[in-house]
C-alpha cells in the first residue's frame, strides 16, 4: 500500500506579523470554452487568459463589441415554410408562471433545453440577389459569446465604472426562487437557469461548462456580490428579451393584434437572434411580419410602411436581414422602392444598406433617383423625408430665397440638412451617369423589336418601317426632352404615352401590330427596370492586381 503523502507546513514565527489577506481575483476572467458551431463563438479570448495567467472561469460574456448578432446561418427556420403564418406562442412553452416564487417546469424537460431542440441552426438559404452573410451596419461580426469575458484593460475600465454605483435590483425580474444573477448595467436580475439555457442558446453552453473546481460559493450567478456580468449590453434590452422567455402563450398573444407593439417585437428579434434563441427568434420575426403587412389589420400609423420615415424602414430591414427572414425583407424593400421612385421618401438613406445588403431592386432605384436629385455642383440635396424636399421643389425655394435675399441660416432651415455622400457612393453615381447616357444613345435609335401578328400581311415593309420612324421622331420631341438624359424610364414613359396616342400608329399599323408594338415597348422598360443596378457599378474601382496586364494580353492575342 501506497504510504499516504503529508504536507509538512512550518508554523509562523510569533514576533511575525500576520500576512493581510489577499483580494480574491474576480472569477469572471474566463473564456467558455469551445463553440458548438462556427458563428457562436471566437477564440481571441483563449490566449489572453493564458498570457497573463488567469486561469478560466465560466461565466462572464462580453457584448460590447455589437448591439446585433450576425451569422452565417439562417436566423429562421421559417424559410422556406408558408409565409401567411400567424406569430403566436412559440414552442414547447408549458411552464406555469410565478414570478414571485418558483417556477414549475413541465415533465420531461431538462435545464440544458428542450427536448428534441439540436444545436446546429438552419443553413441559410439561397436568395434571388446573392448569398451572404449579413453584417448590422458598422461591420461588427462578433456574435454574442465571440468574447466570453472583456480584455483585461477593458475589463479593468467596465469594472471601475460599475462598482462606482451599487447595483440595484429589477422590479419585474429579480426572481427570490431564481438560481441565476445576472448584471447587466447596474441592474441585478435574478432567474432561472431553465429558462434562459433552452432552445439551444448561448447561455445552454455557458451552463454546461464544468464548474467542479470552483467553490460552489465563489461560482459566478450564485448571488448578487458575485453575479454573471454581461458587458456591452443594455439592461433595457436584456428585460425585453427576459419578457419573451417568461410571458405565456396568452401574453404573447398580444403581438398578434394590429396594436402589437412593434418596437419591441424588433428588440426581441435582434436579442433572440444575439443569443441563440432560435424557435423564440423564428417566432419573434413571423410575428413581426404579420403585424408590419397588415395581417391582423392596419398597425398604428407609425408602424405603417406607406407613411413611415426611412429611418424606420432601415431598421425594420436591418433585422430582416439579420434574421434571415425573406418575406419581410422583401416586402420592407419593395414598399421602400415604391416610395423613393414617388420622391416620398430621400433615397440617400438607402444607399448605404442596399450596397451592404446587395439588393439589386433597392440599390438600382436607390442610385438612380439620387442621381435625378444630384443639384449644381454635385449636390446631393437634403436628409428629409417628403415630397416638399424633392429636387424640383428645392430648386424653387431656392430660388425664392436668394430672391430676397436670404440668410445662410434661414435657408438651411428652410430647405433642410444637407445629405453626405461616401466617396464611394460619389463615384458609384458618376458611373451610372456615364452608362445611362449612353444607354438612351443607344434607346433613342432604335426601335423595340417585334414578331409579325397572325393578320398582319405588310409586317416587313409597312409596319417596322413606320414604327421605326415614328419610335425616332417622338425621342425628339420636347414633351421627351423635358427629362434628363440620364432619366432613361422618364423619357421612356413619356415616349409611351404619346406613342399611344400617335396617328401614324393608328393609320399605317394594323391594330395587332400596334398592340404588339407597345408590349415590346414595355419589354424594354422592364428590362432597364432590371438592370439599373448595374449601371452604378463602380468602373473607376481599384482593380486587382494584374487585371489590366492580363486583360491586355487577351487582346493581343
Amino acid at each position: 500500500m501506497t504510504e499516504p503523502h503529508v504536507s509538512h507546513q512550518i508554523p509562523p514565527s510569533p514576533s511575525a506579523s500576520p500576512e493581510p489577506p489577499r483580494k480574491r481575483p474576480r472569477t469572471s476572467e474566463r473564456e467558455l470554452g469551445p463553440s458548438p458551431s462556427p458563428h457562436q463563438f471566437s477564440s481571441t479570448s483563449s490566449s489572453q487568459g493564458e498570457a497573463s495567467g488567469m486561469s478560466p472561469s465560466p461565466a462572464t460574456v462580453d457584448f460590447s463589441s455589437s448591439s446585433h448578432m450576425p451569422y452565417t446561418g439562417s436566423g429562421s427556420s421559417y424559410l422556406g415554410a408558408s409565409t401567411g403564418r400567424q406569430g403566436g406562442s412559440f414552442p414547447d412553452e408549458a411552464a406555469s408562471d410565478d414570478r414571485s416564487g418558483a417556477r414549475r417546469t413541465p415533465d420531461g424537460m431538462k435545464a440544458g433545453g428542450l427536448k428534441g431542440k439540436g444545436t446546429e441552426r438552419p443553413s441559410a438559404p439561397e436568395t434571388q440577389d446573392t448569398e451572404m452573410v449579413w453584417q448590422p451596419e458598422g461591420g461588427a461580426t462578433s456574435s454574442a459569446m465571440a468574447v466570453l469575458y472583456p480584455r483585461h484593460g477593458e475589463q479593468a475600465d467596465h469594472g471601475e465604472d460599475e462598482d462606482e454605483d451599487a447595483p440595484v435590483r429589477d422590479g419585474e425580474f429579480y426572481i427570490d426562487s431564481a438560481d441565476c444573477v445576472i448584471r447587466v448595467e447596474d441592474t441585478l436580475f435574478r432567474v432561472h437557469r431553465f429558462f434562459l439555457g433552452r432552445d439551444s442558446s448561448a447561455f445552454q453552453h455557458m451552463f454546461s461548462m464544468p464548474t467542479d473546481t470552483v467553490p460552489p460559493e465563489n461560482t459566478e450567478g450564485c448571488s448578487d456580490k458575485n453575479p454573471i456580468r454581461l458587458y456591452g449590453e443594455s439592461a433595457e434590452r436584456f428585460r425585453a428579451l427576459l419578457s419573451v422567455i417568461y410571458d405565456l402563450p396568452l401574453q404573447l398573444q398580444a403581438y398578434n393584434t394590429p396594436a402589437a407593439d412593434v418596437e419591441r417585437l424588433l428588440t426581441i428579434a435582434e436579442m433572440t437572434n444575439k443569443y441563440h434563441f432560435a424557435s423564440i427568434e423564428t417566432w419573434a420575426v413571423d410575428a413581426l411580419y404579420n403585424v408590419i403587412s397588415g395581417l391582423h389589420g392596419p398597425p398604428q400609423k407609425q408602424y405603417q410602411l406607406g407613411s413611415c420615415s426611412s429611418t424606420w424602414m432601415k431598421r425594420l430591414l436591418e433585422v430582416a436581414l439579420l434574421c434571415g427572414h425573406e418575406p419581410l425583407r422583401n416586402y420592407v424593400a419593395d414598399k421602400w422602392v415604391e416610395r423613393i421612385r414617388k420622391r416620398n421618401l430621400r433615397p440617400v438613406h438607402a444607399l448605404d444598406i442596399a450596397d451592404r445588403s446587395r439588393m439589386r431592386r433597392l440599390q438600382g432605384y436607390a442610385y438612380y433617383v439620387q442621381l435625378l436629385e444630384m443639384g449644381d455642383g454635385f449636390d446631393p440635396g437634403v436628409t428629409e423625408d417628403g415630397e416638399q424636399y424633392a429636387r424640383s421643389r428645392l430648386g424653387a425655394t431656392a430660388t425664392a430665397l436668394a430672391a430676397v435675399n436670404a440668410s445662410a441660416d434661414s435657408m438651411v432651415d428652410r430647405l433642410g440638412t444637407p445629405a453626405v455622400l461616401s466617396h464611394e457612393q460619389k463615384q458609384r453615381l458618376l458611373s451610372g451617369h456615364w452608362s445611362l447616357t449612353r444607354l438612351w444613345e443607344q434607346l433613342r435609335v432604335s426601335a423595340p423589336k417585334f414578331q409579325r401578328p397572325d393578320g398582319c400581311t405588310y409586317h416587313q415593309h409597312g409596319c417596322l418601317q413606320t414604327w421605326a420612324t415614328v419610335w425616332k421622331d417622338v425621342g425628339k420631341t420636347e414633351t421627351t426632352l423635358r427629362f434628363p438624359p440620364v432619366d432613361v424610364l422618364g423619357r421612356l414613359e413619356a415616349m409611351r404615352e404619346q406613342l399611344y396616342m400617335h396617328a401614324d400608329l393608328s393609320c399605317a399599323l394594323t391594330p395587332q401590330c400596334k398592340r404588339t408594338a407597345l408590349d415590346a415597348l414595355k419589354v424594354t422598360v422592364k428590362e432597364v427596370q432590371e438592370g439599373l443596378a448595374d449601371h452604378f457599378a463602380d468602373l473607376v474601382a481599384a482593380e486587382p492586381a494584374g487585371g489590366r496586364s492580363a486583360r491586355a494580353g487577351e487582346s493581343s492575342s
